[in-house]
């Protein structure tokens, strides 16, 4: 198959979008005189965007992901471009554009991250000078990334299907829920091979590695689940599957997510996990943050947003890496039990809505 730049197979239309566009942000980035470099990473970056067809053409399907690095990433003058860059190009793309600003410091060594070896594997530097991305390329060994990475990986694409779940049935959710199940889909191979030390940026390769290997029982269906998610995300689909369906898929992939999700902890964490009563009960899931930062984020997230994630000696991540099996259901006690570690939720208590909004509030301030 021909592959063009930012997609597999050639749309010059969207590529010429997508080169306006580029053109906008070079204009504007050079206007204010920032200096070092805006780089397009994600799919796009990598030539693996998705791309959506309909009766009306073709369009874009996914984010475009951004990263700013900069010498003085939290300048209010840098935050102030950046969230003007999102709306406006937001509006004209019509999909997320979101920034990330830091410092190229922050890359550090790109093989213990699997999003900085994602980038520093394929981008597109749109702006200043980005070359020592390029430089980093050739020490890159995706077997190094960090046993935390696939958590998260898989804590992410858990979250988004909680929120999935939590549409199931509105009026206009149906493409949001069949995205994020195809997204976990995904996630649950790209995991499962990061796991195993056989991870790579390229999701083609991904699709034949995991073909290749021997599963468990427990995780067979990874493998179809895993093509499945390929499919989609260089064709995705926005309708097609009954809400029945995807009540159904919900379930087993939420069973499924919980498997691997414990299996991946247990030796995160070097500990035996035989269920999710006895993850509840580890005291700090994210042991490499120091408990005086820990309890200084408590008191700050009480003063300045209400509440506080518990337990307060864990870094907030790990109270909401706690909620999100409860929330799904997996954990003893159900979706009741996440109040052990979020805030009280607005309103009643057993109505999804309350959870949904509270889980994604604070999920937007730890994920």
């Amino acid at each position: 198959m021909m592959t063009g730049r930012y997609f597999e197979g050639t749309h010059p239309e969207l590529e010429a979008r997508l080169e306006g566009h580029f053109a906008r942000l070079r204009a504007s980035f050079t206007a204010h005189g920032w200096r070092g470099a805006l780089v397009l990473g994600g799919g796009y970056g990598r030539g693996e965007g998705g791309v959506m067809e309909g009766p009306a053409g073709v369009g874009f399907s996914n984010d475009l992901d951004y990263f700013l690095f900069d010498e003085a990433p939290g300048a209010a003058s840098l935050a102030a471009w950046c969230r003007q860059i999102e709306r406006e190009e937001s509006a004209a793309l019509g999909i997320d554009v979101e920034i990330k600003c830091l410092r190229a410091a922050a890359v550090g060594d790109p093989s213990r991250s699997m999003m900085f070896a994602d980038l520093v594997a394929g981008h597109v530097v749109v702006a200043g000078d980005g070359g020592f991305l390029a430089r980093l390329r050739a020490g890159l060994d995706f077997s190094r990334i960090e046993p935390e990475e696939a958590m998260r990986l898989l804590w992410n694409r858990g979250s988004g299907m909680w929120f999935a779940r939590c549409r199931m049935g509105r009026d206009g959710q149906l493409p949001f829920v069949i995205r994020n199940h195809a997204k976990l889909k995904l996630a649950l191979g790209d995991a499962w091979l990061c796991w195993q030390g056989q991870y790579s940026s390229q999701c083609r390769e991904r699709a034949r590695r995991l073909a290749a290997v021997a599963l468990p029982d427990a995780f067979a269906e990874l493998r179809q689940w895993h093509a499945q998610g390929v499919d989609f995300k260089f064709h995705p689909v926005a309708d097609g599957a009954t809400w029945h369906h995807l009540e159904a898929e919900s379930r087993h992939l939420g069973d499924a997510w919980g498997r691997l999700f414990l299996a991946v902890e247990a030796q995160r964490l070097q500990r035996p996990l035989d269920g999710f009563a006895a993850y509840l009960a580890v005291p700090r899931l994210l042991p490499n943050s120091p408990l005086t930062r820990n309890l200084a984020l408590a008191l700050r997230d009480k003063i300045k947003r209400g509440g506080w994630i518990r337990p307060c000696r864990d870094y907030p991540r790990g109270g909401l890496m706690r909620a999100l099996p409860c929330l799904l259901e997996l954990a003893p006690g159900g979706v009741a039990a996440a109040g052990r570690f979020l805030p009280a939720a607005a309103g009643d208590p057993a109505l999804l809505p309350s959870w949904e909004s509270l889980y994604a509030t604070w999920w937007a301030h730890y994920a």
